[in-house]
């Protein structure tokens, strides 16, 4: 048994109880008001049933029931519907804010808006956002009205049952004492198997991942036949998981329709017995046929608020299980993202000045880049060239300020000022064109949605779409489908070219914005993108000799160090 202390110690934030608890807070409202709902039906049923009761012994009693007595019946019913209904809206509220408000840090501290040095696994994330998110929410959507409806709801029907029949009062009471410790164990044998079943979800999403992105690889050497066993013993244990969790939840819940199904059948027997005349307590009210309908019907009403509270019991073992999964993905070492930039970049020309930096991931022993002291001038093109894996990514990540340095610094400087780097202070543009089914306009106007339709045709005209545009049907206003079907690759990357204008930013940064296209399409992206940035400073990673060729310094990445083309170098 845990001590007081030990509890506040569990609860407190930071740890998976206390994130699980202040998790909740962007529903509360809704599930607070749902717990009123759920204490009104409750009101409502009692009435519809007390009514049910009464015309039952005045039809026995040979005498028709009153339209006020069908109309309390029928009055009854329809408000305890309309509660029902109202609560279990307010808890899909509930739930669609919670899971949303944990989607939304989920997605911030995933997207490369903040500085970090290490990549989150990319099975974990998918996990926590399609599947362990729901679990939390849908945790509290179940457990906070209940919690806060159940006592009163209980409550009232004991007050009630008490009033017409105290001897069944004592019966409920007396078997309700059994329902806690069943509660306890469900929990333990729930949280083991959660735990469990996380790891196991991991690891088939960890395999799936891996399968699709090197497919190639595993065909070119036969290994596909190997990987598809993975696959089939990975979902087998995720099975395995899933089916012990649900024979436990079978029988945890088949001990309490034991209790449940004993208390009733001694009420019912009890009533029964006095109202044939063999049972005869003193001091308990006479039993009438009314009095002795109602008790029965609240019997099973006193035991539906914890039957729920058992089901919640089972869904908090697997939001804790959730919990630190998600703490793992959104816990990071850099100062939150609040939207904005954490500093506003330098107004004007921005000049990239990199001194002695070193960048290595965690857990490895060979730095990426090592001791780099680089200058990319502003208002120039700056190209970084190397083969494949030497770093380019990663210098353009410290660039662009999504991830920071291992030691060393990276500024952007100005005439008159200089900041740290922040991605939302310039533009990317990466290898692959993310294109929304929706118009060209609204595509353009992602970073911007608020630009007008000059300023739109204006990074039309400088991303050099203009005769794309002029021959589609709709101009602008061309849908386009998944995936930017109807564009070719070269006319996806002037879109993206467009977009980046459209930021208006000082800095460009572009990893290998050519890459797959051929000479024609090669050549026309770097003709938009020399005429979107006049002016601009932009460094571009590439394997293309045209793109290199076409700025005005070019840097070599070999062995974690950076090398100046001598002829390149600006005068």
């Amino acid at each position: 048994m845990r001590t007081r202390k030990q509890r506040e110690a569990a609860n407190l934030p930071g740890t998976p109880r206390g994130w699980l608890d202040a998790a909740a807070a962007p529903g509360r409202i809704s599930l607070r008001l749902a717990a009123t709902f759920q204490v009104l039906e409750t009101v409502f049923t009692i009435v519809q049933w007390a009514a049910l009761a009464w015309i039952a012994q005045n039809v026995l009693g040979r005498r028709a029931p009153t339209w006020p007595e069908l109309g309390v019946l029928f009055t009854g019913g329809l408000l305890a519907g309309g509660s029902a209904w109202s609560a279990a809206r307010l808890q899909a509220a509930g739930r669609q804010r919670i899971s949303s408000g944990i989607r939304h840090r989920l997605v911030a501290a995933l997207l490369p808006s903040r500085q970090r040095r290490d990549e989150p696994d990319a099975a974990m994330a998918a996990l926590a956002i399609v599947e362990l998110t729901d679990d939390v929410a849908g945790y509290h959507a179940q457990a906070l009205p209940q919690r806060l409806s159940a006592p009163v709801s209980m409550a009232v029907i004991f007050l009630v049952t008490a009033a017409v029949q105290w001897p069944a009062a004592v019966i409920l009471v007396l078997s309700s004492v059994l329902i806690p410790l069943n509660m306890r164990l469900a929990g333990l044998l729930a949280q083991e198997g959660a735990d469990e079943r996380v790891g196991a979800s991991t690891r088939l999403g960890a395999v799936v991942l891996d399968s699709f992105r090197g497919m190639r690889t595993l065909q070119s050497i036969g290994a596909v036949t190997r990987r598809r066993d993975e696959l089939a013993g990975a979902d087998a244990r995720l099975n395995a998981m899933t089916m012990a969790i649900v024979r436990r939840a079978f029988i945890s819940g088949s001990v309490m329709d034991v209790v449940i199904t004993f208390s009733i059948a001694i009420n019912a027997t009890y009533i029964g017995l006095s109202l044939l005349g063999y049972v005869r307590l003193g001091a308990a009210p006479a039993m009438t046929l009314s009095t002795g309908l109602l008790a029965l019907l609240l019997c099973p009403m006193y035991f539906q608020p914890l039957r729920a509270m058992a089901t919640a019991y089972h869904a908090r073992e697997r939001a804790l299980a959730a919990a630190p999964p998600i703490i793992a993905l959104t816990e990071t070492d850099a100062p939150p993202d609040v939207g904005g930039l954490a500093e506003p970049p330098p107004a004007g020309p921005i000049a990239v000045v990199l001194t002695g930096v070193t960048f290595r991931f965690p857990h490895s022993d060979h730095p990426v880049l090592h001791a780099v002291d680089v200058t990319a001038h502003a208002g120039r093109w700056t190209a970084i060239a190397g083969p494949s894996g030497a770093g380019k990514t990663t210098l353009l990540s410290l660039i662009a300020g999504t991830r920071e340095p291992t030691t060393g610094t990276v500024r952007w400087v100005a005439r008159t000022a200089s900041s740290p780097p922040h991605l939302r202070g310039c533009s990317w543009i990466g290898q692959q064109t993310v294109l929304l089914p929706s118009s060209i306009r609204d595509n353009i106007r992602i970073g911007r949605p608020a630009a007008s339709h000059a300023e739109v045709e204006h990074a039309v005209a400088a991303a050099g779409l203009a005769d794309v545009v002029a021959r589609l049907p709709e101009g602008l206003d061309t849908p386009l489908g998944e995936g930017g079907s109807g564009l070719s690759t070269g006319e996806a990357r002037r879109i993206a070219i467009a977009r980046a204008f459209l930021r208006d930013a000082a800095l460009w940064v572009l990893d290998e914005p050519t890459a797959h296209l051929d000479p024609r399409a090669e050549a026309k992206v770097i003709d938009a993108l020399h005429n979107a940035t006049r002016g601009r400073t932009v460094i571009v990673a590439t394997h293309s000799a045209a793109l290199a060729r076409s700025a005005d310094t070019v840097l070599t990445i070999t062995g974690g160090t950076i090398h100046t083309t001598p002829e390149a170098i600006p005068a």
